[in-house]
């Protein structure tokens, strides 16, 4: 790309680091308030919020490609950031998160569903 670590590269840095872990996020609160073994939180965690994060991830990927063909360098670079963050993101929390969750078996409690003062 030819790109040189600049002001506007210095910004976009600052600002893609939410985005890169935002859908894992997502989907540990859903594994960890899930219940069940891993095999049915993992399930229920795809089932809550699976389909919230395909949307998420397919709308800021399409709000980005307008951004490709942007005369301004950092809309143009701000574009591609955004784009190859956003589908790196995703298929790292679905495919390498959840996957890992799912072979190290991490126990987690059973948390009371009551309120406790």
């Amino acid at each position: 790309m030819g790109w040189y670590l600049g002001s506007i590269e210095s910004i976009l840095i600052g600002i893609i680091a939410g985005f890169s872990v935002d859908y894992v996020v997502h989907l540990a609160h859903a594994y960890e308030i899930a219940s069940g073994d891993t095999y049915e939180r993992i399930t229920e965690a795809f089932g809550d919020l699976g389909i919230s994060v395909f949307n998420g991830m397919i709308t800021s990927v399409v709000a980005s490609i307008p951004l490709f063909f942007c005369q301004l360098q950092f809309f143009a670079k701000f574009g591609t950031f955004l784009c190859l963050t956003i589908a790196f993101s995703w298929i790292f929390a679905n495919f390498g998160f959840m996957s890992l969750l799912a072979q190290l078996k991490i126990p987690l409690k059973e948390k009371g569903r009551g309120c406790s003062l």
